[in-house]
């Protein structure tokens, strides 16, 4: 481990048309001491994989990036533990392919771990979301400290792009989990979140663009990725007491129950807001929430 080096890690499936972005984001930082590790996990020899190394030829050829393939497709937890396993920074930074970062991200992460002691594990940082049907947003970090239930319960956003982690921290958690397909970054959070604290970094650190090629494609995939992630945090979520589980457990239902609402399946809708511990008020927020929606698509 080189102390004050940053790995950068770059998972990749189905993006040849967004990594070179995000590696030049990587590469376009004011801070210096790092290193880029792609992990391609389309498979050696896919037309995919293929696709990707080709668009990636000059910045492998220049020793710009470190470009590791997949014998096969396994998942994004595993190419970010295989990248991690290849690492030799002090900190992991994870950078999805189809998002870029901000010049100053790096350094404004490592700058604020040089002041921090070592029960924080883990920083993040706000984001500008870019929508499909044009809006923008930017998405402040709210809570730091102890946020293991606040994060449980939704109301922190930390995607993989937005965290840098210490790399002894990843280490010491045995990185991602994976068995899942969907939902990793948030099981990766929390059982961080169990064990340090967070601290955060209040500059917009990425662009993030919701392409959404790799969401649920039904409600009924959406709600089988939600019970399994909350299946797998059941340890984590049996140590609250019984109203903070079940403000956890009514949050997630929600969600899903949204899902739903969405695809205009109300009857699923309405089966998921009545497992809510007060599906009144759940129903309430599903309505405002859909017309908030409906206001920022359309009007």
């Amino acid at each position: 481990m080189q102390k004050g080096k940053v790995s950068v890690i770059i998972p990749t499936y189905k993006g040849d048309d967004n990594v070179v972005r995000a590696v030049d984001s990587a590469l376009n930082q004011t801070y210096k001491n790092i290193e880029i590790i792609v992990v391609d996990d389309n498979g050696k020899g896919t037309e995919e994989q293929l696709k990707t190394e080709a668009v990636l030829k000059k910045y492998i050829d220049e020793g710009k990036i470190l470009y590791l393939a997949h014998e096969q497709n396994i998942n994004g937890s595993a190419a970010r533990n295989t990248g991690a396993r290849n690492a030799t920074g002090e900190y992991i930074a994870l950078l999805d392919d189809d998002d870029e970062f901000l010049p100053e991200n790096i350094e404004n992460h490592v700058n604020c771990f040089k002041n921090l002691s070592e029960e924080y594990g883990i920083t993040h940082c706000a984001i500008k979301r870019f929508y499909d049907y044009g809006r923008q947003e930017i998405v402040p970090p709210m809570h730091e400290g102890d946020i293991l239930f606040e994060f449980m319960c939704g109301k922190v956003k930390m995607g993989s792009s937005c965290i840098m982690v210490r790399k002894s921290v990843f280490d010491e958690v045995n990185g991602f989990d994976e068995s899942f397909r969907r939902h990793q970054d948030w099981e990766f959070a929390a059982r961080i979140l169990s064990k340090y604290k967070a601290a955060i970094v209040n500059e917009v650190g990425l662009n993030k663009y919701q392409l959404l090629r790799n969401s649920a494609k039904n409600p009924e995939q959406y709600e089988k990725n939600r019970l399994y992630y909350l299946e797998k945090m059941k340890f984590i979520i049996d140590t609250f007491d019984k109203k903070d589980r079940n403000k956890i457990y009514n949050a997630h239902y929600q969600q899903i129950a949204i899902d739903y609402f969405k695809a205009k399946k109300f009857g699923k809708c309405f089966k998921w807001t009545i497992k809510t511990t007060n599906p009144i008020k759940c129903w309430a927020t599903i309505v405002r929430d859909a017309l908030r929606f409906i206001k920022r698509r359309y009007l």
